[in-house]
């Protein structure tokens, strides 16, 4: 029997377009969609409001989902996505009340947990090697820690005929492996077939990067239409692996797009380390086989990790930034003058500020001193500090405010102060991890 399977991305981060994520799902082309919904940033904001309140941290537009996904689940169409982030049981209410809303019944759903291991980064004391420290030295600041999951819950959940599969901190391209995997018969010990799925998720993943938003770069590289970019579809059977888009969408899938993104975020292409495989980029072949269709192969694998990463999440207080901006004859100067004064107001409290930075943007926010540069017509000084306590980023605030004051001519004035969770990986033995699976039906 020829097997295949056609799979969508609806989502590259938490505020994605899910215009167009629905826009795919009801066009008829695919069977599958994976929404990955996190990232380091995310999942630090998730474990925040869940801090807050123990009823959040989810994935926050469920409802809007829900509502925009009914045509495909009604269809037979199969949804994958981390939206549980940091709280997936909070996540499976959501679905189950967004179906029952929808007036949905009999859709399986099945729910992947075993992703936090706080208690086994504690009880291990593992190594933080970002920090160089270990989790004791950090005390009370510890306050998460969510393993990366593989595809091997997604197959089993899948293998119990869930039609909307939803987990914590599952790895990007483990969110399309999952499902090609399930619809290929492919066993997640078969290393070449895994890097091949991999590859695969990974063109996938990041959405509209995919179809050339991560591509263009004009005058160098230019598209004929961004303004409504597609997301990337994969076709894939055992013959072949075919990338594409949902014609009449801008954008592209070629040659120079899909080379951009199989590059992104790889570091070694020799050994690409996801929880399914350790898989080998570098012999993979791209032929562009028609217009907006570009079919990839030449993955290979060899056994996944021993060790998974893990996000850890630290109480770093809180975050103030303030903005102010200068234009005009003199103004990098008078902003830079602006940055003195409020670093000498603050030195009294030195010894509270954790770290601030004093930045320029249009001169140095990005690269420093390391590009020669003239002077520019505006500047916008930004000031950023984290602070343990809330009453001494008050103070930041207050005096980067101040600037309305003078320096001369000071305008534009922004500022927000909200709670810091910082992130910094650490390495779990896999058998320390127990993923775990829930099925309900709606």
């Amino acid at each position: 029997m020829t097997r295949s399977i056609s799979i969508g991305c609806g989502s590259a981060w938490s505020d994605d377009r899910l215009d167009w994520a629905q826009e795919l799902a009801d066009s008829g082309h695919v069977s599958y969609m994976g929404f990955d919904c996190l990232a380091e940033r995310t999942m630090a904001l998730a474990q925040i409001r869940r801090q807050n309140d123990e009823m959040r941290g989810q994935y926050e537009r469920i409802p809007e989902l829900m509502d925009r996904m009914v045509k495909f689940l009604s269809s037979g169409g199969k949804v994958i996505g981390n939206f549980g982030a940091a709280n997936p049981s909070a996540a499976l209410d959501d679905v189950l009340r967004g179906l029952q809303s929808n007036g949905m019944s009999g859709v399986r759903v099945g729910v992947v947990y075993g992703d936090d291991v706080l208690d086994h980064v504690v009880d291990q004391n593992l190594e933080l090697p970002e920090l160089e420290a270990r989790a004791s030295d950090l005390g009370e600041k510890l306050v998460s820690a969510n393993a990366y999951i593989g595809a091997d819950p997604i197959v089993e959940l899948l293998a119990e005929e869930c039609q909307f599969v939803l987990g914590g901190r599952i790895a990007d391209p483990s969110l399309f492996v999952g499902p090609i995997a399930y619809e290929m018969g492919w066993a997640t010990n078969d290393w070449d077939r895994m890097a091949a799925a991999t590859l695969v998720g990974h063109l996938l993943e990041c959405g509209t990067h995919g179809t050339g938003g991560n591509y263009v770069d004009p005058p160098y590289r230019v598209l004929d239409d961004i303004v409504h970019l597609g997301f990337p579809i994969a076709h894939v059977s055992n013959e072949e692996s075919v990338i594409t888009k949902l014609p009449g969408t801008g954008g592209a899938v070629n040659l120079g797009v899909v080379k951009t993104q199989l590059a992104y975020e790889i570091h070694d292409p020799t050994s690409y380390l996801t929880p399914d495989s350790t898989a080998d980029f570098s012999n993979v072949w791209i032929e562009e086989v028609g217009p907006d269709r570009v079919r990839v192969g030449g993955a290979t694998g060899r056994p996944r990790p021993e060790d998974l990463k893990v996000l850890v999440g630290i109480d770093e207080g809180w975050k103030v930034v303030t903005e102010v901006s200068f234009g005009g004859p003199g103004c990098v100067d008078r902003a830079q003058l602006g940055a003195e004064v409020v670093a000498k107001r603050l030195e009294p409290y030195k010894s509270a500020i954790s770290e601030v930075r004093y930045d320029l943007h249009g001169m140095s926010a990005l690269f420093g001193d390391q590009l020669p540069k003239g002077e520019p017509a505006e500047v916008r000084l930004r000031i950023a500090a984290r602070c343990q306590e809330r009453d001494i980023a008050d103070v930041v605030s207050f005096e980067s405010q101040y600037l309305w004051m003078g320096p001369a001519g000071a305008g534009g004035v922004i500022t927000q102060t909200t709670p810091a969770i910082g992130v910094t990986p650490a390495f779990l033995p896999r058998d320390d991890v127990k993923a775990w699976t829930e099925v309900i039906d709606s």
